[in-house]
């Protein structure tokens, strides 16, 4: 086997593995936001299922941190001529992904777990849908990223052979990207139907007299929600 297969079954691999948590963090994250906003309109039902599922996605949300780090020392080790040639390119969206999406979602998921019961139900709710746009946010970075790799644009050969940037619009608004975002969003939302469905049917039995709502309903609802890949969010 040569270096070059070698390197991509490795990554491959490590990147097959981290991509599970985080689209499982994007999943849920639009289930924490409803539920948070419900029940800071004073459904205690609710309160109590966005304090469970909170936990769940910080569970997620820390897997994606182990397992992403090694991919970025990858970067350096496996694409090493690659990330020197590109890196002026594929760095922009790269370090806006950890700049700006990553420490939003980071910073308000500190608030729900550990400030609940110290900032006003206004700020929980309004915490609860930057975690949520921070995480979606966070994907459409990585999939202008992959986007440029697969059709690149914005950018110009320079005089010592590097690949530089002429236009971050371009990059960031590439129609390829949009188009791969846009299939994204059914994946999450199957992702954090899969999510509630097999924790919901483990715990349901225990979490029935705490009142959490775990998604555990008719079996035709199941169907309906499983079919289009999407889920009523009221659970009624």
């Amino acid at each position: 086997m040569d270096v070059v297969t070698a390197d991509r079954i490795q990554f491959a691999f490590t990147i097959m593995f981290h991509y599970l948590f985080p689209i499982g963090t994007m999943g849920l994250a639009p289930f924490v936001a409803w539920y948070t906003w419900r029940g800071g309109r004073g459904d205690a039902q609710s309160a109590a299922s966005a304090a469970f599922w909170t936990k769940i996605f910080a569970v997620n949300f820390a897997a994606g941190v182990v397992t992403g780090i090694p991919m970025e020392f990858q970067f350096g080790t496996n694409w090493a001529a690659f990330s020197a040639k590109a890196g002026a390119v594929i760095g922009q969206p790269l370090a806006m992904e950890g700049i700006y999406a990553f420490f939003l979602e980071s910073v308000f998921l500190g608030v729900l777990l550990y400030g609940r019961e110290r900032v006003s139900r206004g700020l929980v709710t309004l915490s609860a849908i930057l975690v949520c746009l921070g995480s979606w946010l966070s994907g459409y970075f990585i999939v202008v990223t992959d986007a440029w790799m697969q059709h690149p644009v914005g950018y110009a050969i320079g005089a010592d052979g590097r690949i530089e940037m002429t236009s971050l619009a371009a990059v960031l608004l590439s129609p390829f990207a949009l188009w791969q975002f846009a299939h994204v969003p059914v994946r999450r939302a199957r992702r954090g139907r899969l999510h509630r469905g097999r924790r919901g049917r483990v715990l349901s039995p225990r979490r029935a007299r705490s009142g959490v709502r775990t998604g555990v309903r008719s079996q035709r609802r199941h169907r309906r929600g499983d079919l289009l890949g999407l889920d009523d969010l009221s659970d009624r």
